[in-house]
């Protein structure tokens, strides 16, 4: 069956199609949330988010460009996008967001957004995966993998030393108490000597957490990379449904937590509190990734 989007809607999933991550969501998903937003004209020059807060909504342009002034820039970010995943992210930009007079702008409050979101659970999975899958894309070169700690983390000997792993790799609020627990039960803790291997999987991967130690990801093509305790590997391959394109080799003795691919994707679509705050922590991500192609910024580093 075929949905027909509404001529007056049309334009907005339209312009919502050229901003990533939401190019690759079906339309007429999209036009759930372009359906929720309001058409405004600026009259005026208009800063709408001054550089160091975060955005209150989302700012598609329907006519004419955003721009980004003052503060760090890049003139190669897309302001629209960059303004968008700091939104979802929850992360301040670092320069003003200013529409010039005459741009006709989408806006999409982050509540109401949230709210669509909230009512339309495949639209929220569907989200997650397009970041997911973004995130891994620009990530090919520096791996598969992200700090949740700036050191070592308590290991997965037993179910409450799990939850804690858990919580920091979803952050706060990041599900509710019984999803937590319930990926504690079904994670596993593996344990590596030096110079052991994890060879990559045929179909879907498993997320691991690393507690101690630390993993050299060899990927098929690039440079290998060190992940270390307190980092993430395969989160966004296991939310994908993909292969990790590399293997992991312990460089030390190492300690580990694993969960399948089959479970996370079934606390996935159980909980929409789970699926938000994976939400939340890829564009954040992807986010920071922006940022770091400008020189003038460290590598992860992104305000508030």
């Amino acid at each position: 069956m075929i949905e027909t989007i509404p001529p007056d809607v049309a334009g907005r999933v339209l312009a919502m199609t050229r901003l990533a991550p939401f190019q690759i969501l079906p339309p007429a998903e999209l036009s759930r949330l372009a359906l929720a937003g309001r058409e405004e004209v600026v009259v005026r020059r208009r800063v709408l988010v001054k550089a160091g807060e975060r955005p209150n909504a989302l700012y598609l342009p329907l006519r004419g460009d955003l721009l980004m002034a003052g503060g760090e820039k890049n003139p190669d970010w897309n302001p629209a996008r960059l303004a968008g995943l700091a939104l979802l992210g929850e992360r301040c930009v670092t320069a003003d967001l200013v529409a010039p007079s005459g741009t006709v702008l989408l806006v999409l409050e982050r509540d109401t957004a949230l709210a669509v979101l909230e009512e339309h659970g495949q639209l929220c999975r569907q989200l997650l995966r397009a970041l997911a899958w973004q995130l891994r894309t620009v990530r090919q070169a520096s791996g598969p993998a992200f700090r949740v700690s700036d050191h070592s983390i308590p290991d997965g000997a037993d179910l409450v030393s799990r939850m804690l792993v858990l919580r920091k790799l979803l952050g706060p609020g990041g599900g509710r108490i019984a999803v937590v627990a319930r990926l504690a039960r079904v994670a596993r803790e593996l344990r590596l000597a030096s110079g052991m291997a994890i060879a990559p999987a045929p179909r879907g991967t498993d997320v691991l957490i690393i507690t101690h130690g630390s993993l050299r990801l060899l990927p098929n093509h690039g440079t290998p990379r060190l992940a270390r305790a307190g980092e993430v590997v395969g989160l966004a391959e296991a939310v994908v449904g993909v292969p990790l394109p590399v293997q992991a080799v312990a460089t030390v003795p190492t300690a580990t937590l694993v969960i399948s691919q089959p479970d996370l994707a079934d606390a996935i679509e159980d909980d929409d509190l789970l699926c938000f705050e994976l939400i939340r922590g890829f564009a954040a991500e992807l986010a920071i990734e922006e940022i770091g192609r400008d020189p003038s910024h460290e590598e992860g580093d992104f305000p508030c």
